[in-house]
C-alpha cells in the first residue's frame, strides 16, 4: 500500500502553478509574471490551462469589446500544438514572434515609411562616414560603396510604395518588403516611442502571454516592458522560459534578473519528463549557474547515465559510437540502442555536424558572426538562403532533366519573368530567351568542375536570373576588387568582420551548399540544441569533440574539467559577462534533458583522466559510470 502511496506522491506538485497563474490573469487587476518551467517541466500544459481559464472567465467579456489574448511562441509546431490544443479558438491568437510584430505594424504604411527613411538616411550616414575615413580602391572601400548604392536605391523608391508587406515563412525580396529584422524593430520601436500605439496594444490584447521568453528578440522584450510599466493596471505580460534553455545570441540575457520586483515569480518544480538518474545530472548540470532544481516525479524509473571519455585523437569515431550504442544496449536490456534510427544523436555544437557533413568552411565563415550566427543555423540567412533556396534547386533540377521544376521555379523568382518586366516589354518572348540564356550561362560553370560561390553570385548578378541580397552584393563587390594602389591600404582600411566572412563564404565550393540544407532542413542523421529544445526522446547519444569543434564559442573540455578557463573567459567572469563554460553549459543541460529513457554522453578529449576525475570530484557521475575504454 505503501509503494502504491509513494507511486502517485508527487505528481501533483505544482498543481498550485495553475492556481497562482489563474490569480494573476485577472482583467480588473492583473499581475504580470514570470513563470520558470525548466525542462520537462510541462509548460505547454501551464499555458493551455491559462488560456482555458481565460475563456471561461471573460470570454463574454473580451468579445463584447472585441479583444483577444495574445500567445506569442518560438516555432510554427509550438504555435500549431497550442491551436490544437485549444481547439483553434478565436479568443486567442497564437503565432510566431515575426508574425506578431507584423499584424500589429499591418496597414501603417505611413509611419513605416517615416521608419524606414530615417533608419535608411541614418545607415547611410554611418557608412558614408566610415568611407570618408578609409582608404580609396580597398576591398572595404567597394563593399560600402555596394552598400551606400543598395540603401540609396531603396530610399529613392519609398515614396513609391504605398504598401508595404511582408512574409514571415519567405524572403521578401519584392521593393515594397520589409525583412525580418526590421519587422521586429518597428514593432519595438513604434512601442517605444508611440503612447497611442501601446493603448492600442492593451486595449486590444490585455493579456500577454510569451513562451521561451528567454530567446525573444531583448529589443521587443524591452519594448514590452515599457508597455507593461506604463500600463500594468489593465496589462498582464506572461513570461514562460528557463534562463538555462536560451540558446539564441539574440535573446535576452538574465532575463530572470530584469524581472521587476512588483511581478510574481512562480516556479515548476517537477520534471515530467526525465527519470530520476538524469534529473539528478542535469541539476548538478546547472548548480553553478543558479539555484533551480527539480524533482523527478516518483513513479519515473531510476534510468541510465553513462560518460564514455575517449581520446581525441581516435581513429575510429564512427564505429567507436556504434561501440557505445552497443554496450548501452546490454546495460539497460534495450535493443532500441543498436538501430542508429531508434537513438537520437546529438551533437553539442554545430560545427562537428559541418566537419561531418561537408560544410566546414562555410560554417566557420559565417556562425563565428554573432549577427548572422541565429539566421544561419536556422536556415533564414539571406545570403545563404539564396543559394539553398534558388540556385540549389534550379541547379538540381537542371542536372536532373527535370525543366518543369527549373521553368516553374524561374517563373516565380527570377526577376527577368516578373510581371512588371513582361508588362513592359513588347515582346515576352525576348525576356524568355533572355531568362533560358541566364541559366544556360550559369550551367556552363560546372563544365570545368564545381565552381565558387562567388562565381555562381557573379553570373547571376550580370545576368540578373535572381535578385542578389543587398549583403551578398556587398561582399561580391569587395571579392571582386584587385590589390590596393598603396601598400598598407588594405591593413589600414581592413573590411568589416561581417563582410569578411561574406567574402571567405563566397570562396566555399557550391559542393558545400547541398549538405547545409540537409542539415538546416533537420533532414541529417544527428541533431543538435536549437532543433530539439522541446521535443524528448527515449535514448538520447550527445557527442562532444573539441577537437573536431576546435573551441569554436564553445569548450567542452573546460566544461568537463580537462581544460582551465583562458584569460578571456575569466575576464568575461569578472565582468558578468557570458564565457565559452556558460554557453556549454546551457547547450549541455539542454541535450541532456531532452532523454526519457537512457543517456550516453560521448566526450573525446586531450586528457580522459582529468575528465574522468573532475566529472567525478563534482559529482556529476559516479566512478563506475565514467568509462574510459569498451568491455
Amino acid at each position: 500500500m505503501n509503494n502504491v502511496v509513494r507511486a502517485i506522491s508527487n505528481v501533483t506538485l505544482d498543481d498550485h502553478v495553475e492556481e497562482e497563474l489563474a490569480g494573476f490573469l485577472r482583467l480588473e487587476k492583473p499581475t504580470s509574471f514570470f513563470l520558470f518551467a525548466g525542462a520537462g517541466s510541462g509548460k505547454t500544459r501551464s499555458l493551455v490551462n491559462a488560456l482555458k481559464y481565460l475563456a471561461k472567465t471573460y470570454r463574454d467579456t473580451l468579445r463584447l469589446r472585441g479583444r483577444q489574448v495574445a500567445v506569442i511562441t518560438y516555432t510554427n509546431a509550438a504555435c500549431d500544438e497550442i491551436k490544437r490544443r485549444t481547439e483553434y479558438d478565436p479568443l486567442f491568437v497564437v503565432s510566431t514572434i515575426h508574425s506578431f510584430a507584423w499584424s500589429q505594424i499591418q496597414g501603417f504604411n505611413a509611419d513605416i515609411r517615416v521608419w524606414l527613411k530615417d533608419n535608411l538616411q541614418r545607415e547611410i550616414a554611418d557608412i558614408q562616414a566610415e568611407e570618408e575615413k578609409g582608404r580609396p580602391g580597398t576591398k572595404a572601400s567597394a563593399a560600402r560603396q555596394a552598400q551606400i548604392e543598395s540603401k540609396k536605391h531603396r530610399l529613392d523608391r519609398l515614396t513609391d510604395i504605398k504598401t508595404f508587406t511582408y512574409n514571415p515563412n519567405g524572403d521578401n525580396r519584392e521593393r515594397n518588403a520589409l525583412n525580418h529584422s526590421e519587422v521586429i524593430r518597428i514593432f519595438s520601436a513604434f512601442l517605444f516611442a508611440k503612447p497611442l500605439m501601446q493603448r492600442m496594444f492593451v486595449e486590444k490584447f490585455p493579456f500577454l502571454l510569451i513562451d521561451e521568453s528567454q530567446d525573444t528578440s531583448r529589443v521587443l522584450i524591452d519594448a514590452l516592458f515599457v508597455v507593461q510599466n506604463a500600463h500594468a493596471e489593465r496589462f498582464c505580460l506572461g513570461l514562460i522560459g528557463d534562463t538555462m534553455q536560451r540558446i539564441y545570441p539574440d535573446g535576452k540575457e538574465r532575463i530572470e534578473s530584469s524581472i521587476p520586483q512588483s511581478w510574481a515569480t512562480p516556479e515548476k518544480k517537477l520534471n515530467h519528463r526525465c527519470p530520476h538518474r538524469i534529473v539528478r545530472l542535469i541539476n548538478q548540470i546547472r548548480g553553478a549557474a543558479d539555484n533551480h532544481k527539480q524533482e523527478p516525479r516518483d513513479d519515473r524509473p531510476e534510468g541510465w547515465v553513462r560518460l564514455f571519455v575517449f581520446p581525441v585523437d581516435t581513429p575510429d569515431k564512427p564505429a567507436l559510437e556504434k561501440g557505445v550504442r552497443d554496450y548501452m544496449a546490454g546495460l539497460t536490456s534495450d535493443q532500441g540502442w543498436t538501430d542508429a534510427g531508434e537513438c537520437k544523436i546529438l551533437t553539442l555544437e554545430h560545427h562537428m555536424a559541418a566537419r561531418r557533413m561537408g560544410f566546414l568552411q562555410m560554417f566557420e565563415a559565417l556562425a563565428s558572426v554573432d549577427d548572422y550566427r541565429t539566421s544561419f543555423l536556422d536556415g533564414s540567412f539571406a545570403p545563404t538562403r539564396f543559394f539553398t533556396h534558388y540556385v540549389l534547386p534550379l541547379v538540381t533540377a537542371q542536372q536532373k532533366g527535370d525543366k518543369f521544376a527549373a521553368t516553374k521555379l524561374v517563373r516565380e523568382s527570377s526577376p527577368l519573368l516578373s510581371r512588371e518586366n513582361l508588362k513592359g516589354n513588347e515582346k515576352p518572348v525576348s525576356q524568355l530567351r533572355a531568362a533560358q540564356a541566364a541559366i544556360d550561362g550559369l550551367m556552363a560553370l560546372w563544365a570545368n568542375g564545381e565552381p565558387t560561390c562567388a562565381e555562381i553570385a557573379a553570373n547571376i548578378a550580370e545576368s540578373n536570373l535572381f535578385a542578389i541580397p543587398d549583403r551578398l552584393k556587398a561582399a561580391l563587390a569587395a571579392q571582386q576588387v584587385g590589390p590596393a594602389e598603396l601598400p598598407g591600404d588594405e591593413e589600414a582600411d581592413p573590411v568589416s568582420d561581417q563582410i569578411a566572412a561574406l567574402i571567405t563564404f563566397l570562396d566555399c565550393t557550391f559542393s558545400e551548399i547541398a549538405p547545409y540544407a540537409t542539415y538546416v532542413a533537420r533532414e541529417a542523421p544527428f541533431d543538435t540544441h536549437q532543433g530539439v529544445k522541446g521535443l524528448e526522446f527515449e535514448r538520447v547519444m550527445v557527442l562532444m569533440d573539441d577537437g573536431e569543434a576546435r573551441g569554436f564559442l564553445f569548450g567542452y573540455d573546460k566544461l568537463l574539467g580537462a581544460k582551465t578557463p583562458t584569460a578571456a573567459d575569466i575576464r568575461n567572469a569578472q565582468e558578468g559577462k557570458e564565457t565559452s563554460v556558460d554557453r556549454t553549459r546551457r547547450l549541455f543541460y539542454v541535450t541532456c534533458s531532452r532523454a526519457r529513457s537512457s543517456l550516453a554522453l560521448v566526450a573525446y578529449s586531450p586528457d580522459p583522466a582529468a575528465v574522468r576525475a573532475h566529472v567525478i570530484e563534482n559529482e556529476w557521475f559516479a566512478a563506475d559510470e565514467v568509462l574510459s575504454e569498451l568491455p
